[in-house]
């Protein structure tokens, strides 16, 4: 018995340093500045409807981990009922057809459950919400270009311009030119293509999404929401924040004044596009209408400043 302890104290001390370095790793990510909060696992979740998608992933954890300890438990009493002892002598066994029956079918109706609970929640989160009459929301189109997310907003005409592929320009430093944005269109003429992402609070985001080179991802950690981003394709998604990003990250003398200071939402690539994948970052600032109308303003007043309209890009 001392020598099997002995062969085991590896394993234990793994163990130890594995449970510690989960805790470890909890504990500073309490402190994350780009998902504030987090609950026992996950960061904060400001999207009513992906509420469904955290009970879908504790549903689907708490099985996981059930079986894990079931099949860790089964396991260390046959290790331990039938260990090796002198003149002890192995049996053959045929199989049992009712067991394997039940164990086949119990996991079988589990995963057709679980498949039929992940497309409803699939569908009322892909799905456009209705917008009811006199009802306030935004639209705006997201494209990516490694390494850099451009948010594309209408104008005062409330339409997106059209983009062009051969207006494309990969190595200017026009953000026009770099997602093929066509100005000489009337839809074009007064739209906005802004550095950060900023949405109103308690306000429904109809989002088109897109890319211009190779596949992105484009992941909101505090919404759950994760779509690839395709060329040639566009896709569309809708996201909702009852809360301001101060509210949940807080606030720093860094950010523009514009926003009270917020700290943004983490937007990040979760498709590897590149070498420079890692820097495929950007801010999601959520904020009153106010300040929403005060970021459109201010960046609609570039459109007049010429050859220097890139600026800050």
């Amino acid at each position: 018995m001392k020598n099997t302890l002995r062969r085991d104290k590896p394993l234990v001390f793994s163990l130890a340093a594995l449970a510690t370095g989960l805790f470890t790793a909890h504990a500073h990510a309490q402190d994350r500045e780009t998902t504030g909060r987090f609950t026992w696992w996950l960061p904060e979740n400001v999207f009513p409807a992906a509420e469904q998608i955290d009970l879908l992933f504790n549903i689907i954890l708490y099985m996981t981990c059930a079986v894990c300890v079931a099949v860790f438990a089964v396991m260390l009493v046959f290790l331990f009922k039938y260990r090796h002892k002198p003149g002890r002598q192995g049996a053959f066994i045929s199989g049992n057809t009712r067991l394997e029956v039940v164990w086949t079918l119990i996991p079988t109706v589990i995963l057709a459950l679980t498949a039929a609970f992940s497309q409803a929640t699939w569908s009322s989160i892909k799905r456009q919400p209705e917008i009811s009459p006199g009802e306030d929301f935004v639209s705006l189109e997201i494209v990516g270009r490694q390494f850099q997310w451009f948010f594309h907003y209408p104008g005062a005409d409330g339409k997106l311009g059209p983009r062009r592929f051969d207006l494309t320009d990969p190595q200017s430093s026009d953000p026009d030119e770099l997602i093929g944005l066509d100005r000489s269109h009337p839809d074009g003429r007064d739209d906005i293509i802004a550095p950060n992402m900023c949405i109103p609070v308690n306000t429904k985001t109809m989002i088109k999404l897109s890319s211009v080179d190779v596949l992105h991802s484009f992941f909101l950690p505090n919404f759950r929401i994760k779509q690839d981003a395709v060329p040639g394709l566009n896709g569309n998604l809708w996201i909702e924040s009852t809360k301001t990003s101060a509210q949940v990250i807080g606030t720093s003398p860094d950010e523009p004044a514009m926003f009270s200071h917020a700290k943004p939402f983490d937007i990040v690539c979760a498709e590897l596009c590149g070498q420079g994948h890692f820097k495929m970052r950007g801010k999601l600032y959520v904020v009153t209408r106010e300040q929403y109308e005060a970021f459109l303003e201010e960046e609609a007043s570039y459109l007049d400043l010429g050859e220097d309209e890139d600026e800050g890009y």
